[in-house]
Formats: structure tokens, C-alpha cells, sequence
């Protein structure tokens, strides 16, 4: 219903039909790479949210599929499913009280993933900068040409810190970087809220893990070559010391459950390729 009315963002892979981490990759790459081709230059933060799935809390999360139309007995039978849980700490033997569960949404459940979606839905309204997401997986770029540039994608990220107070989803501080793309870009600075209302200088990353997929300031992508084949290389040799001997057809298959996903993870070619073949 949601993505039939387009309430969902367009900015959202996450737990969309149709949409997975190698359509929000191909996407970021594409604008990337469009902007960089043209000589000029991009500045992309990479957010993180802190226990993003834990933090939800309930009452809110319930307001905002209100204004998403959600009600009746829908908006009941999920009040129920969120709600009344209780849970209880051990440490060393001993056992804590009882306490009632105010925020979370359940994990591996199917419902879960999707209400976070929704939870996390109208972020990218709050900025006027290019959103890229994946659940609770997100990056906010702009192209940078002059100081008004920078101002902008600032004053974007002053509007996150302020949207992550008011819903209680906090960033986690280690975890945020910029990474600076293009020829002459300037290596400008940039800051973001505390937990606490102060704010701190965003860490400069020169290569990111992202998604799964090893992208560094040049767009080239020799890293993650790099780090797949070293992967696979490994699995090999686990697989050689665990077996004094191998016939092809296990071989095979253990190549092709172990090895091969590493090396042909977002290879979206190879893909259409054996679809085509095969």
C-alpha cells in the first residue's frame, strides 16, 4: 500500500520490491561518477546510525503511520505486536526485574524491516542534498564547486542532526565520514551533532566499505578486487587443509557455495551474463 500510494522514499533500497544493495549502488555510482566525469568535484558523507533497529520508539513510530493512513485495525494489530514485550538482563547468574520494552522494532521478524522503513522514510525530505539509502544504511553527497556549495551540504547536515534528536535515532559519531571525490576538491571540513548538542569534525575516509563493495575517492574499484580475491583465496585454502582429497564434483560445489558469491558479489555483468547463457 505504501509504495502504491508512493509514500515511500525514492531514495529507499532497503526491504523494496525490486530494490536491493546493488540498485542503490549502481545509482550512486552512476551520479558519482556523472559528476566527476564532468570535472567536477563531490563531497559524500557516509551516516550510521547507533543500534538504529533497537532505537525506534514505539509511540513515535505509531504516529507516523498515522500520517501515513495507516489505522484502524491495522494501526491496532500493530500496536499490539510492538508493545506489552518485556524483558529481563542476566549478568553472572543473577537475573534483573522485569522491564516493559519502549523502542525496537522486532528483528528477524518480516514485519520489522519494514516498519523501520517506514520510521526512517521522511529523512531525506528534511535536505535538499542527493540521499542514497539502504535501511538504516545511508550517504548524502552534493557537488562541490564553491563555498555556497559547502554551506549548503553543512546547513543539510545540521537539519539531520536535528531530524536524529526529534525521532530519537542517534548517529553513531565513529562511525560518519566524508570522503572527498574529484580532481580539485577541496578537502573541506564538516561538522555534526552529539548526542549531547555539541558537535564534532567528520573523520576524512580515502576508501569505504560500502554495502559490501570497497569504493575509495577515485571511483576505482582495484580495492575491492583486491579484497575479494583475497577472500576467496583464503576460503581456497581453508578448503584444501580440510580435505585430505577432493573429487570435481565437490570441488565444484564447494566453489560454487563458498567461493564464488565473493567474487561475483555486485558484479551485475556476470550476472546478466549467466542469465543469458544459462
Amino acid at each position: 500500500m505504501l509504495r502504491h500510494n508512493s509514500f515511500l522514499s525514492d531514495s529507499q533500497h532497503g526491504f523494496v520490491k525490486g530494490r536491493s544493495c546493488t540498485t542503490q549502488l549502481l545509482q550512486a555510482v552512476d551520479k558519482l561518477s556523472e559528476i566527476i566525469d564532468q570535472g567536477g568535484s563531490v563531497d559524500l558523507i557516509y551516516l550510521d546510525f547507533s543500534k538504529a533497529f533497537d532505537s525506534v520508539p514505539h509511540q513515535r513510530l505509531l504516529l507516523k503511520l498515522e500520517s501515513y493512513g495507516v489505522g484502524g485495525y491495522v494501526l491496532g494489530w500493530i500496536r499490539s505486536f510492538l508493545t506489552a514485550r518485556l524483558q529481563k538482563v542476566a549478568v553472572g547468574g543473577a537475573l534483573s526485574s522485569w522491564v516493559e520494552v519502549l523502542s525496537g522494532v522486532p528483528q528477524g521478524s518480516v514485519l520489522g524491516p519494514v516498519l523501520f522503513v517506514c520510521y526512517i522514510n521522511d529523512m531525506p525530505d528534511t535536505i535538499a542534498s542527493f540521499v542514497f539509502m539502504y535501511a538504516d544504511d545511508a550517504k548524502v553527497g552534493r557537488n562541490i564547486n564553491c563555498d555556497a556549495d559547502r554551506t549548503e551540504l553543512q546547513m543539510d547536515l545540521d537539519k539531520l542532526g536535528e531530524w536524529s534528536a526529534k525521532w530519537q535515532l542517534r548517529f553513531n559519531e565513529d562511525k560518519c565520514k566524508v570522503m572527498h571525490l574529484g580532481k580539485v576538491n577541496g578537502n573541506l571540513n564538516y561538522n555534526m551533532q552529539t548526542r549531547r548538542g555539541s558537535t564534532y569534525l567528520l573523520q576524512e575516509s580515502c576508501v569505504e566499505k560500502d554495502l559490501g563493495i570497497w569504493i575509495d575517492r577515485a571511483l576505482k574499484f582495484s580495492e575491492h578486487v583486491a579484497h575479494a580475491a583475497s577472500k576467496a583465496n583464503q576460503i581456497l585454502g581453508l578448503i584444501r587443509r580440510s580435505f585430505t582429497y577432493i573429487d570435481m564434483p565437490l570441488m565444484k560445489q564447494l566453489y560454487t557455495s563458498l567461493v564464488r558469491p565473493h567474487l561475483e558479489y555486485g558484479n551485475v555483468v556476470w550476472h546478466q551474463f549467466l542469465k543469458k547463457r544459462y
